[in-house]
């Protein structure tokens, strides 16, 4: 990566490249974003891409858009509460069909320790 940045400053420096067309605009872009573009050379398991990251804030697009059209207001917060509650369970890993129906089943224990009751933990509760 240092190569490229070295050989992009240079290809500027020199007039090889004109600073204007897409390849001068490029090398600017990396050089000037050298640090964060290259972060995953220097971090162990640093992701390349943000493609998870997307994934998830679509989630919250997508009820943004489908919650103005609940009838009431109650309505809609307790879909974003399922909403929530079924990502969070497919980031942990756990059915969240099997998780919803362990937290109704176990309601008197969820309400009394719901750390435990967490997607990530509950089934040690089973």
């Amino acid at each position: 990566m240092k190569t490229i940045f070295d050989w992009g400053q240079q290809a500027l420096l020199s007039e090889r490249v004109e600073e204007n067309s897409g390849l001068g605009k490029a090398i600017r872009y990396f050089t000037s974003h050298y640090d964060g573009l290259t972060r995953f050379c220097t971090i162990e398991g640093a992701k390349i891409d943000n493609n998870w990251m997307e994934a998830q804030l679509k989630i919250i697009v997508r009820g943004r858009k489908n919650f103005s059209f609940y009838k009431t207001l109650l309505g809609a917060n307790i879909s974003d509460v399922v909403t929530s509650s079924i990502a969070t369970c497919i980031n942990a890993g756990a059915n969240p069909l099997d998780y919803m129906v362990a937290i109704q089943q176990n309601q008197d224990r969820v309400n009394a320790s719901p750390e435990a009751w967490m997607p990530w933990n509950y089934h040690l509760n089973l």
